[in-house]
């Protein structure tokens, strides 16, 4: 299988790559959760200015109409630079739940206002800090009317402090569980920031008989919703692999300038095997994110959850070992503020438990295996 780029990809990847090196150029730390939201969005409307907002929408409805290899070398590229835009939550996880609503209406006007970057739609779908366990739906709406008001708690919606708009999981008492299109702003409506470990805003929302819209009709909504985070748990993938690369590239350097007993300590074999098996394990990662984001495009969705779950699970534990060895190999120095390695570790932490761990994602794996047997 050839897996070169084309030259279009490369020059996606460049048009990237400028990007994130002009966002770094102009990178300051900021002073308050206002001066973050207003970067996140100048930064976002910028992207949606290169195209890269309308990536996977149709062309049709204003975007690129791409496919998610091209979405998959963004992410990579992302995670290398460590910019961090909103890019998974707004072009990936939104579009691909959004082009399914039951509403030609509601579908075309979302597309179009994401691929134009004035729409930002953030999932809110988690309402435990503690597991992943989507059984418990506690969010409610009610018709009052004709109008339909949610009520419930979401937490760590990731993207929500900067969203316009939140597709909402919630328990619809006549039909059961759907998604939901909330617009912020409303009454009833609270956000509250929070500091990711990364570095960046995630939010936590309190709904009072905020008024909705069902996205779907029937009961086919938890199908789709798994369908659309599936693509954004192997975008959070790639990006993992460019995280990976980058600490590959810091680690190396520092084996090769780092001097003991007059030698680098780059040429002691015990460090150079440590280091091959960093690389060997960021290749692994890479194999398993490029299957499951080919099992993407399967009708099956057992197989698409066993592929995008084995991608998470060996991305998460493939990871963790890379970070524990680059530290390891540096010593001190690559646990501190003030040296990028910590930064890139902090965001794979980061990574590690969005959209479910690798322990949840291992016995997802085991219980889509079982059911076709």
């Amino acid at each position: 299988m050839n897996f070169d780029l084309t030259e279009d990809q490369r020059a996606l990847v460049d048009t990237v790559d400028k990007f994130a090196a002009s966002v770094i150029a102009r990178r300051t730390d900021p002073s308050s959760t206002e001066a973050m939201v207003t970067g996140t969005i100048d930064r976002w409307q910028e992207m949606a200015e290169l195209g890269l907002a309308g990536l996977m929408i149709a062309e049709d409805d204003g975007g690129l109409g791409l496919t998610m290899a091209e979405t998959l070398l963004i992410c990579e590229a992302l995670g290398q630079s460590l910019v961090q835009p909103p890019f998974i939550s707004y072009a990936v996880i939104a579009p691909k739940l959004i082009e399914t609503s039951s509403s030609t209406d509601v579908r075309t006007a979302c597309l179009q206002g994401i691929a134009g970057g004035s729409i930002r739609i953030a999932m809110a779908r988690d309402e435990s800090i503690l597991d992943f366990d989507q059984s418990q739906l506690n969010s409610r709406v009610e018709d009052d009317g004709g109008t339909l008001r949610l009520s419930g708690t979401k937490e760590l919606v990731i993207d929500g402090v900067t969203a316009t708009h939140f597709i909402v999981t919630a328990q619809l008492a006549e039909t059961g569980p759907n998604a939901f299109l909330v617009a912020a702003g409303q009454p009833g409506l609270s956000i509250t920031p929070l500091r990711g470990l990364g570095g960046g805003l995630i939010a936590r929302l309190s709904f009072d008989a905020v008024e909705a819209m069902a996205l779907f009709e029937g009961n086919d909504a938890p199908v789709k919703v798994d369908r659309a985070i599936d693509h954004g748990i192997v975008a959070f993938c790639a990006e993992a692999l460019g995280l990976m690369n980058r600490m590959l590239a810091l680690t190396a350097g520092y084996l090769k300038t780092r001097h003991q007993f007059g030698k680098p300590i780059g040429s002691f074999q015990a460090l150079q095997h440590r280091f091959a098996d960093m690389v060997v394990a960021a290749e692994q990662s890479r194999s398993a994110t490029y299957m499951a984001a080919a099992a993407l495009a399967e009708e099956d969705a057992p197989t698409r959850k066993q592929d995008v779950s084995a991608a998470k699970s060996l991305v998460c534990r493939h990871g963790r070992a890379v970070l524990e060895a680059a530290i390891q190999l540096h010593g001190a120095i690559g646990i501190t503020d003030e040296y990028e390695l910590s930064r890139y570790l902090r965001r794979m932490l980061e990574i590690e438990k969005t959209w479910s761990d690798a322990i949840y994602h291992e016995d997802r794996f085991s219980a889509e295996l079982m059911s076709r047997t």
